[in-house]
């Protein structure tokens, strides 16, 4: 809900509210007008690396969320942006937040009580990207461990230790050299699906052609 639309009343109580719980902006000087000691201003400084976010009064806070949203056209999810930047700036004070609705607190307070407490899909997807990380480890190793055998059959010595190093190195090689830098336009032209394709394809092909070659 953009804020212009908010009456009055509800925008006076969020100001306040946001005002009690916010982290405080004041850098050279402490509560009483003396001057500030450098340790605090040091911390004042880390906070502020810790979350750009921390300095930022009610009111900048929330015209840049709707800033980033219109600039983004998610104007439809303002309202959770608005949220989100809230409990990102003061995460300890989110209990105080009359933006907050009862489940959207249940749900923070389920992250910090109950961490593993997450989806079935999401314990499925991680055990099916780390079961894909071990298949490429092991591919890789058993490049690593053919070289005993390869390197003498196409005769390449000792002394070439570069060419070695190159054949070696060549899977990573290509993904920086090739793969980082045609992700981009594939996926532009070709969309998620034919990139995939795509990949798959140049694999299969090169383990085939690795298979059939002679001698």
């Amino acid at each position: 809900m953009a804020r212009d639309k908010l009456d009055d009343e509800e925008l006076n109580t969020r100001e306040k509210d946001y005002a009690n719980h916010s982290p405080s902006s004041s850098q050279d000087f402490g509560p009483n007008g003396e001057k500030a000691d450098p340790d605090r201003k040091q911390s004042v400084i880390n906070m502020k690396l810790q979350n750009p976010l921390a300095d930022m009064s009610y009111d900048e806070l929330m015209t840049d969320v709707e800033q980033f949203a219109k600039d983004h056209n998610l104007e439809y999810a303002l309202d959770d942006f608005q949220k989100g930047a809230l409990v990102s700036q003061n995460k300890a004070g989110f209990e105080n937040f009359d933006r907050l609705t009862d489940d959207d607190k249940t749900l923070i307070r389920e992250e910090k009580l109950h961490r593993w407490r997450q989806p079935r899909m999401m314990y499925y997807m991680t055990i099916l990207c780390a079961g894909s990380a071990i298949v490429q480890g092991m591919d890789q190793s058993a490049v690593n461990g053919a070289q005993a055998f390869y390197f003498p059959y196409f005769g390449i010595g000792d002394d070439q230790v570069w060419l070695q190093g190159l054949i070696n190195g060549a899977p990573y090689l290509c993904s920086a050299v090739i793969g980082c830098w045609s992700t981009k336009p594939l996926n532009y032209y070709l969309g998620r699906r034919g990139t995939i394709f795509v990949s798959c394809f140049i694999s299969i092909a090169a383990s085939l052609w690795m298979a059939v070659v002679g001698e």
